[in-house]
């Protein structure tokens, strides 16, 4: 062969590195991180928006039926369930007594009654009652937790 004559390779287009390769990857994967993570805070902002409604509702619901909207007696066994509970946490042991009374008659009759005295702490202070050296405390306070469990498995 001549010097004037080499051979030549074939003209190939540059090919990026095994870096920059590596980094557009990256950055490819890390916008789609970013994207299926903003769907997924906004799905989760909507779930709670819909929880925080139907407690809202609740609510209405509640106050609706103690201001007598909800018919037959409801608003006045709201009120008479807020004094009792009111009695039972600050009262004195007699007015615990008949607290505790009005608390078995009112769980005895209505379920959603039961867990809204559960929530409003009513058990603690029955739990309390039930330690009392007194056996007519005890029992009163007993059959008000009878009541309150009945039915209920947790």
């Amino acid at each position: 062969m001549s010097q004037t004559q080499r051979p030549t390779m074939p003209e190939t287009p540059p090919s990026p590195s095994i870096w920059a390769r590596s980094r557009m990857k990256l950055q490819f994967f890390a916008r789609v991180r970013r994207f299926l993570q903003a769907k997924t805070t906004q799905r989760n902002a909507k779930s709670r928006n819909k929880v925080v409604v139907s407690k809202e509702e609740q609510v209405a619901t509640a106050d609706k039926q103690s201001c007598g909207g909800g018919g037959g007696g409801g608003g006045d066994d709201l009120v008479v369930l807020q004094r009792s509970v009111k009695r039972l946490h600050f009262g004195g042991m007699e007015e615990k007594e008949m607290a505790a009374v009005e608390i078995e008659r009112l769980a005895r009759e209505d379920v959603k009654m039961r867990k809204l005295m559960a929530e409003l702490g009513v058990i603690p202070a029955l739990v309390g009652m039930a330690a009392s050296e007194v056996a007519g405390r005890r029992r009163v306070a007993i059959k008000a937790l009878i009541e309150l469990a009945d039915g209920t498995y947790t």
